[in-house]
């Protein structure tokens, strides 16, 4: 049997917790990122279940050269990633522009944007060395352009969605394929901090959003530089 390594940022609560555990039915070994060690020792005792290894990352993404030296890492003991789904982000905060916090802005920049620019670019070879590379990236995709309130978040993912097209193109020619999955609604902590009270009833479920996650790491995909909404 062909070994499948995965990793999955954002893997501590909410969709990369789910998705982790679903790509355990089909992996051999995850790796499971996230800042929440507590949180990520639950989702691995999940994953062991499955009869697939894990490894617990504790790690900031944001702090200077972490990928970098994580890649470098796993590249001791892997000498491919199959799979890097990327799952961590944070809304900031909903506000007109001229009330946007600074330092609020610039976490979702370093988070959303820059550490999947860093996550991309330090991975790169671990995915190029795999015979059918796979990365996906959560994000937004809102159609609405210049959205009441959503000044910091919204042109962040519009930017972070060309970014992952642009590193699609640039790969047509190689193994790799790379998608954005851009949910609509979904029943998270990170939906509760900017919606609280909201009617659960409409609300998509985690298990749902990683279970169409997981279809887009198929062998068979011929997709790339896709945006696929749920």
């Amino acid at each position: 049997m062909n070994e499948i390594i995965c990793l999955v940022t954002g893997a501590s609560s909410g969709i990369g917790a789910k998705t982790a555990i679903e790509l355990s039915k089909m992996s051999t070994h995850i790796y499971i990122l996230g800042r929440n060690i507590e949180k990520l020792e639950i989702v691995n005792d999940q994953i062991v279940q499955n009869e697939c290894k894990c490894t617990i990352i504790p790690l900031d993404i944001t702090e200077s050269n972490a990928l970098e030296n994580l890649a470098k890492s796993i590249a001791k003991k892997e000498s491919k990633i199959d799979i890097l789904i990327s799952c961590a982000g944070i809304i900031g905060q909903l506000s007109t522009v001229e009330s946007i916090n600074e330092s609020k802005f610039k976490e979702v920049i370093e988070l959303n944007y820059l550490s999947n620019f860093k996550l991309i670019k330090s991975f790169h070879y671990l995915l190029k060395n795999s015979d059918y590379g796979r990365l996906i990236v959560v994000s937004s995709n809102e159609k609405e352009i210049g959205k009441h309130y959503w000044g910091i978040y919204q042109p962040i993912m519009k930017a972070l969605n060309e970014l992952v097209i642009t590193y699609a193109n640039e790969n047509l020619r190689t193994n790799i394929k790379a998608n954005i999955v851009c949910p609509s609604a979904v029943d998270t902590e990170f939906r509760d901090s900017i919606m609280p009270g909201e009617n659960k009833n409409n609300l998509l479920s985690t298990k749902q959003v990683s279970q169409e996650i997981v279809k887009l790491t198929k062998k068979t995909l011929k997709d790339s530089g896709k945006i696929f909404e749920i």
